[in-house]
Parts: C-alpha cells; structure tokens; sequence
C-alpha cells in the first residue's frame, strides 16, 4: 500500500513538530554529520550527535515502537555506511541482545537498523550479534562506572570469524559496550577494523 495512502487512512503525529500525517516531516529529518569519535583503540565513526530531532527519532523507534521511524534512521546509517571502507570486513558484530528487551519491543532495534542500512548501502555483509554469557542490567540510569562493571565479561563471539570485524551499535554513550564488543572479538582472536554507531553522546572521562 503507498505510504501517501497509509497516511491518510492511519495519519500519525511527527515525533519531532507533532504535526500529521507522518510520523516524521520532510522538514524535521534530521541532516547527517558524520564523524569520528576518540578515545578507542580503534576508529570510531558516528552519523549523528544524540540531541534534538535525533534523540526524538530513536526515542520514537526504540521505546514507543514506532517502527515506521526505521526507514528515516537507517537512510542516516546508510549514508554512514557508504562513507566507510568496509572491503576487509568479514562481518558486523553487535551487542548481545537484551532478552528482557526484546520481549518489551518484539525485535531487535540495533539489528533491525543495522541490516537495513546494509541493504540500502549496497553492502553484502553478514550481522553477529554476541551470545550473553550472564545477564546485564539496562544500562539506562547507569553512571559511566557501572555500565563500565555491567557489561564487562557479560559476551562472547557465538562463533568463528575469518577476517576483521566491524562494530555496531545505535547509540554510544560512555563506551563501556563498545569497549566489551571489541574485549570479546579480541578474546575469539579477531581483529576490529573499526567501530559505527547511529548517534553518539559520548564524552570521555
């Protein structure tokens, strides 16, 4: 069914101004600003800061459940994607997933994006999640420290990878699951070339 016509019949406020029908404006798409983030023993490349209409889109996307928001986001991540050299990836490895999570929402949001934005760039390129080898809280509300001491140890590499691997999640706030993605490939023995996030508020400590 054409979207012009999914509007009419089901209209939705935007998630950014709160007008109808779209979930977003045209107006309200947020502009990409790619960059590179420090602080890692590895490059680290973001599409958008986490404020504003951004912060409002994966808020909508991963808390409301407002699927329709993915397509928005994963065009941003697959400019991102472009702008990257993924030629001696073997694979994009993501944080293990959040079971109590995924119950709540029914998917998968950092993997959902992840493969879309994939498709949408062109790129044929295999999605790992790590396996939880314990159980971890939320990190919401945690304080750099403890999301530091939540997730150290909590993943592993489900399985063998030939090659480098990049890193993915959707959003980089102190680096502590960055920081156990790359612990974990490292511990399997395979290389990280890189990192990616959809929005990063990361400061370093």
């Amino acid at each position: 069914m054409p979207e012009t016509i999914i509007d009419l019949v089901f209209p939705a406020s935007c998630v950014v101004c709160g007008k109808r029908p779209k979930p977003i404006c045209p107006g309200c798409r947020p502009a990409s600003e790619i960059g590179r983030i420090g602080g890692f023993d590895f490059e680290v490349f973001y599409a958008h800061s986490h404020q504003g209409a951004v912060e409002k889109l994966i808020t909508g996307y991963k808390d409301q459940q407002l699927t329709s928001l993915e397509r928005t986001l994963a065009e941003s991540l697959a400019e991102l994607f472009r702008d990257i050299d993924f030629t001696d990836v073997a694979a994009l490895v993501l944080p293990a997933r959040s079971a109590k999570n995924y119950r709540k929402r029914g998917f998968d949001p950092a993997r959902s994006l992840a493969k879309r934005a994939l498709r949408l760039a062109g790129i044929t390129l295999p999605v790992v999640n790590l396996m939880a080898v314990r159980s971890r809280k939320d990190q919401r509300g945690l304080g750099r420290d403890e999301r530091a001491r939540n997730v150290l140890g909590s993943m592993q590499l489900p399985r063998h990878i030939v090659g480098k691997v990049a890193l993915f999640d959707d959003v980089l706030t102190t680096g502590a699951t960055f920081t156990e993605l790359a612990r974990a490939c490292e511990e399997a023995g395979v290389e990280v070339a890189f990192g990616c996030v959809l929005a990063q508020r990361f400061t370093q400590s």
